[in-house]
């Protein structure tokens, strides 16, 4: 079963963080951008464990 080593896990998460604060206007805004990021990272994810890549 495919899975993302954990480093690059973390790396890919900071690396958002600092796009999505740099973004954001708000909290709301940050926590919108967020949201919507780690929930396509969770469907990302789900689509590859369930092909079996």
């Amino acid at each position: 079963m495919f899975a993302l080593p954990i480093l690059f896990r973390f790396v890919l998460l900071a690396f958002v963080g600092a796009t999505v604060a740099s973004v954001a206007n708000s909290k709301k805004d940050f926590a919108l951008l967020a949201g919507v990021f780690l929930l396509g990272l969770g469907a990302l994810e789900a689509v590859l464990a369930f092909f079996g890549v």
